[in-house]
């Protein structure tokens, strides 16, 4: 297919003084005209380019200035080229999703643009990419070999169900990788269960808790707590906040509302654990979750990064 009728980028890429034209792949290319110097300086490979004769690097010339023809589509380039523009000129960038942030980083990959690289690692890592698509953010990262965000959307991909829907980030990754990410999530499960289950034998007569203290509802049976004086609606709890940490380990998995309404539901019940009971189980279930995350964040992820920067 022949390329259709080119057209020129909007401002700051239309610049009557620009001395080269970036073309891009689009069936209707776009046409970024900019300056060789804010190129060269973001990027040491087209530093390098320009050093060449121009027809070594462009075959065209437009109204004077050199054509060099992008496999990168024009959203790829004028975000990337974007990153390369004061920004007196014009506000910076915004990724708007992760299959655009991947676009420009493998640009900025081959360009050798390692400002760009840095900015989309940070990007890549912020709330609403590693926490709404974590596995994605995981085989992003671990395609470009960044260690520390690899780990830290392993950790979040533990948020998510076990059956999670397919993603075509998958294709970065080894069978072997996505193995020990999987049984990284098991260990995490059976670590962060283990802790909720023995929240009874870390009890205390002494404790102030209301389902220590309070000798009207029923008892817990003996043989499903360490500590049998606690009241069986909280020892229900810990039962059913434990099964769902192995699901999700996760320090938020331990406030889950429904979990948490069942409990508190059998507390009403009662006419000395109703008052009491939400504000305290609240105040153990941000105590808990904090010790879950303290918990999972010592399990080894079990992929070696070590030579990774």
């Amino acid at each position: 297919m022949s390329p259709g009728k080119t057209t020129t980028a909007s401002h700051p890429f239309h610049h009557a003084d620009a001395d080269l034209i970036l073309r891009s792949s689009d069936v209707e290319p776009v046409d970024f005209r900019i300056f060789k110097l804010l190129l060269s300086l973001a990027s040491p490979f087209f530093s390098l380019i320009f050093t060449l004769p121009q027809p070594k690097i462009a075959k065209e010339v437009q109204d004077g200035i050199p054509v060099i023809h992008m496999a990168e589509d024009k959203q790829t380039l004028k975000t990337l080229l974007g990153f390369c523009y004061p920004i007196s000129m014009h506000a910076p960038p915004q990724f708007e999703s992760l299959s655009e942030l991947q676009k420009v980083a493998d640009a900025a990959f081959k360009y050798e643009m390692e400002g760009i690289q840095r900015h989309a690692r940070k990007e890549l890592i912020e709330p609403r990419f590693v926490e709404s698509q974590p596995l994605r953010v995981f085989a992003i990262a671990h395609r470009y070999g960044w260690a520390a965000e690899v780990r830290l959307a392993a950790k979040n991909t533990l948020q998510m169900p076990k059956d999670h829907p397919f993603v075509a980030e998958l294709a970065y990754i080894s069978a072997a990788t996505y193995h020990r990410l999987q049984e990284y999530r098991r260990v995490c499960g059976e670590v962060a269960s283990t802790r909720a289950a023995l929240q009874s034998a870390l009890l205390d007569q002494e404790d102030d808790w209301v389902w220590v203290t309070c000798q009207i509802c029923p008892k817990a049976d003996p043989e499903d707590s360490f500590y049998p004086a606690v009241r069986k609606w909280w020892i229900d709890w810990i039962h059913d906040t434990a099964e769902e940490l192995l699901n999700r380990p996760r320090g938020e998995t331990v406030k889950k509302y429904d979990v948490r309404r069942k409990a508190l539901a059998k507390a009403d019940s009662c006419l000395t654990c109703r008052t009491r009971a939400p504000e305290e189980l609240d105040a153990f279930s941000q105590m808990l979750a904090v010790q879950i995350e303290n918990e999972i964040s010592a399990v080894p992820l079990g992929i070696d990064l070590d030579d990774w920067d």
